[in-house]
């Protein structure tokens, strides 16, 4: 089965991938920033996200757009003879979803630390999509097992993680601090 890291979704253009810890810094603060919205203490963290990326795996959908030049830049170029369309842009990367992922030591057990989407692209699809590219590339690893923790009231992230194939495996209580009970759910291909 070919893993799919490109899809167009109502008109626009988004690609999936891993995020390189020597090419993809410029990442890093932003889903830091996204993760404290989302999560508050939960958050992967600031001074964690690049041992994250460099010794486990960070899963990104990225919606790929264009950055224009500014107006000086602009202006000169278009009074050129050489000046053509293509050159008015040039390819940036707006993050749209993030999984972070850790390896256990067994080697075949994986957890998903953060699951998440930047508020304007919530409920379109793309946590699905980023999820389901990730589990692929876990089962393609000789990864069976995988797990994640999930608030317990988060019925949409419950139905996400169920529809992958998720169960719900026990309460765990005080998990994210004082009174912050979660739920651990499994995902077992065995």
């Amino acid at each position: 089965m070919e893993m799919k890291d490109n899809y167009i979704l109502n008109g626009d253009s988004f690609n999936i991938r891993e995020l390189c810890h020597a090419k993809d810094q410029k990442f890093f603060n932003e889903i830091v920033e996204h993760e404290n919205k989302v999560f508050g203490e939960g958050s992967v963290g600031k001074w964690n996200i690049k041992p994250f990326v460099k010794y486990g795996k960070v899963f990104v959908v990225l919606k790929k757009g264009l950055n224009y030049f500014n107006q000086k830049n602009f202006k000169e170029k278009e009074n050129s003879e050489t000046f053509n369309r293509v050159e008015k842009s040039t390819a940036s990367e707006e993050l749209v979803s993030v999984i972070e992922v850790l390896r256990g030591f067994d080697v075949e057990t994986a957890y998903i630390y953060g699951v998440s989407t930047v508020t304007e692209y919530e409920r379109k699809g793309h946590a699905e999509k980023l999820l389901n590219y990730v589990m692929d590339y876990l089962m393609k690893h000789d990864i069976f097992t995988v797990e994640l923790t999930v608030a317990i009231d988060n019925e949409g992230a419950k139905n996400l993680y169920r529809k992958a194939g998720f169960v719900i495996v026990e309460k765990l209580e005080n998990e994210y601090g004082e009174n912050t009970d979660r739920y651990l759910m499994r995902y077992s291909a065995r």
